[in-house]
């Protein structure tokens, strides 16, 4: 069933209810279509990322578990919340392990456009959540936010897509965050902030040096988007040669790219959406990680455009 007002529609989905909006041409588009099938009672299709969504569902219960016998909580960040949508799969598994006491979720979104929706989103599930309207970046400040009209795509100035709207925001490094909110260090973060990880690490790298583990950081990568000077590979270099290593890549374009295929690698698991095929990949080199998530590899697709990258998203966790 699909409840509307104004511009806003709660839609049941087979995993939750979310809210989303009418003029979101991005995530809230897809949910509702999917939303709609499910409704017709016909297959709703596969959800969105299931491949992402698989490692964070995998990830998050590992560190609930690490939590279930021992003091303190696990800390997550959702760094890029959005509407909520990963917000909502991350708080379903950790209420499943943890009573609310062991663990709390950051909702962490700097776009004036979301944030509505967000809140509605998190108290909608009684999520155990704390909304953080802010940008992480490599400095502690105020920055330009350029907003979209697909509400997953918006950045800070400088970076990625055309903007329709820049608006004032607050940022922290991740550090000055952490202070701030009082977290604690954090165990999980889950990151989609549109080429901005670079910044991030930049402004965290001792901060994520001295993090004991369980620490594990997702993200989505955008290797046309880095430079000499904003260098994904330098940023993740420095991490792993003070006790990271990287866990997942999630290809881009097709499930086995050409050059996973001529490195001889092979996926552990494949997800088809019809418009998508990724597949997760775990046994790599350190270098093989790095030129394949940081560097712009051509792949061709049938039938479409070629992509300019061959790895969509990495895990990476402190050892």
């Amino acid at each position: 069933m699909l409840f509307r007002r104004r511009s806003e529609r709660l839609v049941k989905l087979p995993e939750f209810e979310m809210w989303v909006s009418t003029r979101d041409r991005g995530i809230s588009k897809g949910l509702i279509e999917r939303a709609e099938r499910f409704a017709r009672g016909q297959d709703p299709g596969p959800e969105r990322e299931p491949e992402f969504n698989w490692i964070v569902r995998e990830e998050i219960r590992a560190v609930c578990e690490h939590y279930r016998n021992r003091e303190g909580r696990a800390v997550i960040y959702d760094l890029g919340a959005n509407l909520g949508f990963n917000s909502l799969i991350i708080d379903a598994v950790c209420r499943s392990l943890l009573p609310r006491n062991k663990y709390m979720l950051y909702a962490i979104e700097p776009n004036p456009d979301n944030v509505p929706l967000l809140r509605k989103n998190l108290d909608h599930g009684r999520l155990n959540a704390e909304l953080c309207q802010c940008a992480i970046a490599d400095y502690t400040g105020e920055g330009q936010f350029q907003s979209s009209d697909h509400s997953n795509l918006g950045t800070l100035a400088g970076r990625g897509h055309a903007s329709v709207a820049a608006r004032k925001v607050k940022v922290f490094s991740l550090p000055d965050f952490a202070e701030t909110f009082a977290t604690g260090i954090p165990n999980f973060i889950k990151m989609d902030i549109e080429g901005g990880e670079v910044e991030v690490l930049k402004g965290a790298r001792q901060f994520l040096a001295d993090c004991p583990p369980p620490c594990k950081i997702i993200m989505e990568v955008h290797p046309p988007a880095y430079t000499p000077e904003r260098s994904l590979e330098k940023e993740l270099r420095f991490l792993f040669e003070r006790g990271w290593a990287g866990k997942y890549l999630v290809s881009a374009a097709v499930a086995l790219p050409d050059r996973f295929r001529e490195a001889g690698l092979t996926p552990f698991l494949e997800f088809h959406t019809g418009r998508h095929a990724r597949g997760i990949f775990r046994d790599f080199t350190v270098e093989q990680f790095l030129d394949f998530s940081c560097h712009s590899h051509l792949q061709e697709i049938p039938g479409r455009k070629p992509s300019p990258k061959i790895v969509r998203a990495i895990l990476i966790e402190k050892r």
